[in-house]
């Protein structure tokens, strides 16, 4: 591994971090095969998901199953953008197993997100999505055609890293650009999410190898 990728690394970490609110997180390259991330009464989960590889993507929803259980659920992981993808989620306390089509539109179409609470509908915290001029037309294509089918083909599934994190139905075609994720999130989870989003998928996978330590595979 170069030295210049471990660099790359580590400063994307610092990035998601500091995008996250994370103060006091310290991140140094410790060998040619270690990163070490450690931080003032950080939880070993938050600096994992400083490491995740954050691959966003909408996939319109062909079946939805709620009737599976955790166990008819395939691994987390992302496949192929041009082929289906069976993922699973939570709606309600009920996990869902879902087919989906292909990627519609793909995290790299989002140009910005952040982290914000709705005080007016009581509706907790979310991530606000600004997409591209090119992402925005493209939402606004599939939404457009998701609006006319019946459900549940009319959902389409916010994924990350292959799991289903949102399923909305859509009524009409979404226009402007803009979109938000929605999933009970407290503010930290939120904020997590729109740090990932915005500095994209690592250059390297990692892998824990300690609390406080991020391994490269």
């Amino acid at each position: 591994m170069s030295a210049r990728t471990l660099e790359r690394t580590a400063a994307l970490i610092r990035d998601r971090a500091a995008k996250a609110g994370l103060g006091g997180v310290k991140v140094t390259v410790e060998d040619e095969n270690q990163i070490t991330v450690s931080g003032p009464a950080a939880r070993q989960e938050t600096l994992e998901a400083l490491g995740q590889p954050a691959e966003l993507a909408f996939r319109p929803v062909l079946s939805a199953n709620p009737e599976a259980g955790v166990e008819a659920c395939p691994d987390a992981v992302e496949g192929p953008s041009s082929e289906p993808l069976t993922a699973c989620g939570e709606s309600q306390d009920t996990v869902v197993t879902y087919q989906l089509g292909p990627v519609a539109v793909a995290g790299t179409d989002v140009s910005e997100a952040e982290a914000a609470y709705d005080a007016e509908r009581g509706n907790g915290w979310f991530v606000n999505l600004d997409f591209t001029a090119a992402g925005g037309a493209k939402f606004a294509d599939i939404t457009g055609q998701l609006a006319a089918q019946a459900s549940p083909q009319n959902q389409f599934a916010i994924v990350l890293d292959g799991v289903v994190l949102s399923a909305p139905q859509v009524n009409g075609p979404i226009t402007g650009g803009k979109a938000e994720i929605s999933g009970s999130f407290t503010k930290q989870e939120a904020q997590q999410l729109a740090a990932q989003v915005n500095t994209g998928a690592l250059p390297v996978h990692l892998s824990v190898s300690s609390v406080t330590k991020l391994r490269v595979d």
